[in-house]
C-alpha cells in the first residue's frame, strides 16, 4: 500500500533556511515540498538541486510567489488548489533583514514581507489547509524577536541592532499565537520555529556570521524541519528553537 505524500509549501525556499528545510524533509520523509520563490529561474534551479540529491525519500516542485503581491499570492493558492486540491503544511519562511540604522522606508519594507506577507499567504491557503487531516501552520521566527530576551541585558540576544527585523519577528510571534487561538478548534497545529543564527546569505556575508559562531544552514533547516514533522507538538502555540521554547 502506497503511503500518500504530505504536501508542504515553504515560502522563500529557493535558498537559505527555506531550502535547507525542504532538503531535510525530502531526504528524511515522504514529503512533496513546493518551494515558493519570487524568481522563477531560481525556483527551478533549487528544485534541480534537490532532485540531484542521493537517496531522497520525497519530491519537490516550485511555485512563483511574492508574498508582498496579492496577485502572486492568490495565483499561487489557485495553482495549488488546481494541482493538488489541498495543502497539508504551510511554512511561512519568506523574510528580509536590514543591518542599516532604522528608517521608515526600511521598516515598512520589512514589515510588508515578514509580517503582512505571512498573514496574506496564510489567509490565501487556509481553505486548502482545512481540506487536510494534517492542518499544520508554521511561522519561521527568531529568538531575536523575543521581548523577554531583548529587555534582558544578560541575554545573548540583548542588542540595539536590527530594530526592524527584531520588531517584525516579535509581530510574527503574536501572529502565530493569534492563529493558534483562532484555529485550534478546527484541529490546526500552529507553531513557531527558530532556526537560530546560521551562516546563510541572509545578511549578504555568511563568513562574518561564521566568525560570530553561527551554525551551518543545514542545522537551521533541521531545527525548522523537526517542527514541521511534528516532533515539537508538545509545545503547540510556542516558538521552538535549538535551546527549547523561546520566551515571548
Amino acid at each position: 500500500m502506497t503511503v500518500e505524500q504530505k504536501l508542504v509549501l515553504i515560502t522563500g525556499a529557493n535558498q537559505g533556511i527555506g531550502f535547507e528545510t525542504a532538503k531535510n524533509l525530502i531526504c528524511s520523509g515522504n514529503y512533496h515540498v513546493i518551494l515558493g520563490s519570487r524568481d522563477s529561474a531560481k525556483g527551478a534551479e533549487s528544485v534541480k538541486a534537490l532532485e540531484s540529491l542521493p537517496d531522497t525519500r520525497g519530491t519537490a516542485s516550485w511555485i512563483q510567489i511574492d508574498v508582498t503581491d496579492d496577485k502572486f499570492v492568490d495565483a499561487a493558492a489557485a495553482q495549488v488548489a488546481s494541482q493538488y486540491g489541498k495543502l497539508d503544511i504551510l511554512v511561512n519562511n519568506a523574510g528580509i533583514v536590514s543591518l542599516a540604522p532604522p528608517s521608515r522606508e526600511t521598516f515598512r519594507k520589512i514589515l510588508d514581507v515578514n509580517v503582512v506577507g505571512a498573514l496574506s499567504t496564510t489567509e490565501a491557503f487556509l481553505d486548502l489547509l482545512r481540506k487536510s487531516s494534517e492542518k499544520r501552520l508554521v511561522f519561521v521566527s527568531s529568538s531575536t524577536g523575543s521581548i523577554t530576551h531583548a529587555a534582558n541585558s544578560s541575554s545573548p540576544y540583548y542588542s540595539s541592532l536590527g530594530t526592524e527585523y527584531r520588531t517584525s519577528k516579535a509581530a510574527v510571534n503574536m501572529l502565530m499565537v493569534m492563529y493558534q487561538a483562532r484555529l485550534k478548534d478546527e484541529g490546526f497545529k500552529v507553531l513557531g520555529a527558530d532556526p537560530g543564527l546560521c551562516a546563510t546569505n541572509f545578511t549578504g556575508d555568511p563568513e562574518s556570521l561564521r566568525k560570530r559562531g553561527a551554525a551551518e544552514p543545514g542545522d537551521g533547516g533541521h531545527r525548522v524541519a523537526i517542527v514541521v514533522k511534528g516532533e515539537k507538538d508538545a509545545d503547540i502555540g510556542r516558538v521552538l528553537g535549538d535551546y527549547g521554547v523561546s520566551p515571548f
